[in-house]
């Protein structure tokens, strides 16, 4: 198949995605209206966005919104697809397929494009920032990994989870620097790395500053990253907490989990869910519907409701270690169960780790692009979930990123097998 006639079909699958997504209408979801209004609690790039399409486009706001983000998100797949076939050589064919396994978020299930989140912005970043990060390391060039950080610099402001992609950067920059034998040369790139989430959270509080007048990280992360301690928690957990703040905030959140059920001692088992399952499907209100409405009960009436965010968000991030270290076995229980949800079940879960570990092996043994091209995704796979994990519940919504990923694994394999000499992978 010729460049051009490539470039054709590709164009044509992706017109063909554009049609069927913008005669869709915008669906709203209880998380739209935090964009729309630039909550505080909302990080910087999305909220931006929609304010400027709002201010430019006024009545068709809604319309615009929509061709703005397929735009978008279609630019980003061609380019993937377009640099991937270049960077890796396959049949032209899985090129094409991949491309429509990324577009499906954009037609089925998710229909990223026709929603007020962050997902519409977050996903072809994402997409852009994967392929430099695939090109340096394919080609063994740090320069192509340090033109991906602007755009990573927006995705982290767009979506924090992808703070993951850091240590990954490094890990490239490292296997980089070994095999050249060039750490004096790329230490300026090491700093540059070791540094972007200062860069990050500066950006993030002066967008606050300026919108809200506070000068802080958008105030989410504690009430995140306390939902499973919390979960695991028992009553006598309060005499972990040292101030009178600390002791009275965890005994209220505490008695109405157990409550209403949603604590791991007492927890009304439902059909086959286990305590992560349960976790799982209950995330929202033991986290929204409890610790952050009980918590912004909890302070004086004299603070603003950002006020209230803020010091909500000071405070469970104080409370969370001692909760965490004190229910260690459960949280880490819970945590890995959550992980393995992201992936749909254990088999799917240890498939991607024996697909890592059999990416290794080669890359150590052969160095060839196949193995490169396996362990990077099988990282940012594994990666995501790592850290979303954490906090959040898996759900598809912040998983479904890295869907492709196993598919081009899997092409790959198969064009080695069927043409091995032709094979330039």
């Amino acid at each position: 198949m010729s460049d051009k006639k490539f470039k054709y079909i590709l164009l044509s699958i992706l017109f063909v995605v554009f049609i069927i997504v913008i005669k869709r209408p915008i669906t709203i979801y209880p998380d739209s209206e935090d964009y729309l209004n630039m909550y505080i609690f909302r990080s910087a790039i999305y909220p931006i966005f929609l304010w400027i399409l709002k201010s430019v486009f006024g009545s068709q706001f809604e319309i615009a919104t929509i061709f703005t983000q397929i735009l978008i998100g279609l630019s980003s797949i061609y380019i993937f697809a377009s640099r991937l076939k270049k960077l890796t050589n396959l049949n032209p064919f899985w090129y094409l397929l991949l491309a429509i396994i990324i577009a499906t978020p954009y037609v089925y299930n998710h229909c990223i494009a026709n929603r007020y989140l962050s997902e519409a912005l977050a996903y072809p970043l994402y997409l852009l920032t994967t392929i430099y990060f695939l090109e340096s390391f394919l080609t063994s060039n740090v320069k192509k990994l340090l033109i991906s950080l602007p755009i990573l610099f927006v995705l982290v402001l767009t979506r924090s989870q992808f703070l993951f992609m850091i240590p990954i950067g490094i890990f490239i920059v490292l296997w980089i620097s070994i095999k050249q034998k060039a750490f004096k040369k790329n230490i300026w790139i090491f700093i540059i790395l070791f540094i972007f989430p200062v860069f990050t959270s500066f950006a993030d509080k002066a967008y606050h500053q300026i919108k809200h007048g506070y000068f802080v990280n958008t105030p989410w992360t504690g009430i995140c990253i306390i939902t499973p301690a919390f979960y695991v928690s028992d009553e006598k957990d309060f005499q972990l907490f040292k101030s009178k703040e600390e002791q009275q905030f965890f005994s209220k959140i505490y008695s109405k989990l157990y409550a209403n059920q949603l604590n791991i001692y007492n927890i009304n088992k439902v059909d086959e869910l286990d305590e992560t399952s349960y976790y799982i499907s209950n995330y929202s209100k033991i986290s929204n519907r409890t610790i952050y409405d009980l918590g912004i009960e909890s302070f004086s009436d004299d603070l603003s409701e950002n006020q209230k965010i803020i010091a909500l968000d000071k405070l469970t991030k104080k409370m969370t270690l001692p909760l965490v270290l004190n229910n260690f076995r459960l949280w880490f229980k819970v945590y890995i169960k959550n992980s393995i949800n992201a992936f749909g079940n254990a088999r799917y879960a240890l498939l991607y780790l024996i697909i890592l570990v059999f990416g290794c092996v080669g890359l150590i043994n052969t160095e060839k692009n196949t193995y490169k091209v396996i362990v990077l995704l099988s990282l940012l796979t594994l990666g995501n979930v790592a850290l979303v994990a954490l906090g959040m519940h898996t759900i598809k919504r912040f998983m479904f990123y890295n869907d492709w990923v196993l598919f081009f694994i899997v092409f790959i394999l198969m064009e080695r097998y069927f043409n091995p000499k032709e094979s330039n992978i």
